[in-house]
């Protein structure tokens, strides 16, 4: 008789994997790393899996159905993933195009700011940073005097650090940085914005809706103790099985052997 052991975590497997929903998809290892562990300290339970597939490494991360809601207002309130703007790389994918004058000019302005607001991003503590820059169009008949200056304008969402929200970077620093990535800008024409993330509190579940990890599958408290009580009978039941069993072949008597000296009763009545 088999064991419908191996058959119950099988259907326990299917039934685990069809509860799970993509929350995000095509991500870097740096963002699906920070998202999975983000996740992990707030008590809601990950999945990270690599996407077949590609000429570079993409993954997905996936949550149960019951903490879809949680898990995303995590990622919206710590800015995950990361944006990433193209920058000069949007040129690359220019490859066989011809843009007109204009064309060109708008997509140089758009790199441009693409590679501030990255190089921004990089800073530890800050969530976000959103960069537009303005560069005005010029002609051989524009005075040098009367030429117009660019400007930038910056959006930064940090990570606020103590009790007075202290920013990563202070204002200063980032018109510095900004003008120097642009030519011909100065820090006065450069406006930034900082707004400091909402604090988020760590989630507090409930201990029966946690969750355990039970012989490779993941599964609620619930679920996993009554999984660990299915296997624990069926593991009795095969036990008995395979005693009962033994001791059958044990007690089986083999075809035609008798004791020395012992006769058969028609032998004793042919000697009689």
């Amino acid at each position: 008789m088999q064991s419908p052991g191996p058959r119950f975590a099988l259907v326990v497997a299917v039934a685990l994997s069809a509860c799970s929903v993509e929350l995000q998809h095509d991500l870097s290892e740096a963002d699906a790393n920070e998202i999975y562990v983000l996740l992990q300290r707030n008590g809601i339970g990950a999945t990270k899996l690599k996407e077949e597939g590609g000429n570079e490494p993409r993954y997905i991360i996936s949550v149960s159905k019951q903490e879809v809601g949680a898990a995303a207002q995590l990622l919206k309130e710590n800015s995950l993933p990361r944006p990433q703007a193209d920058g000069l790389g949007v040129f690359k994918k220019m490859k066989g195009m011809i843009p007109t004058q204009t064309e060109e000019r708008a997509m140089f302005i758009e790199a441009l700011a693409g590679e501030v607001s990255n190089a921004l991003n990089r800073i530890p503590g800050v969530l976000e940073a959103h960069t537009i820059v303005m560069i005005p169009e010029t002609n051989d008949l524009t005075q040098p005097d009367k030429k117009p200056l660019p400007s930038a304008s910056v959006f930064l969402k940090f990570v606020a650090e103590g009790d007075k929200q202290e920013p990563p970077v202070t204002e200063s620093e980032v018109r510095e940085f900004v003008a120097n990535a642009v030519s011909e800008l100065k820090k006065e024409n450069v406006k930034v914005l900082m707004t400091p993330a909402r604090q988020v509190a760590t989630a507090k579940l409930d201990p029966d809706n946690s969750f355990q990890d039970v012989m490779g599958l993941r599964m609620h408290k619930k679920s996993a103790d009554t999984f660990k009580v299915m296997v624990a009978v069926n593991a009795l039941v095969f036990i008995v099985l395979a005693g009962v069993a033994a001791f059958m072949v044990i007690r089986k008597p083999s075809g035609g052997s008798r004791g020395p000296g012992r006769k058969t009763q028609s032998q004793a009545q042919a000697e009689g």
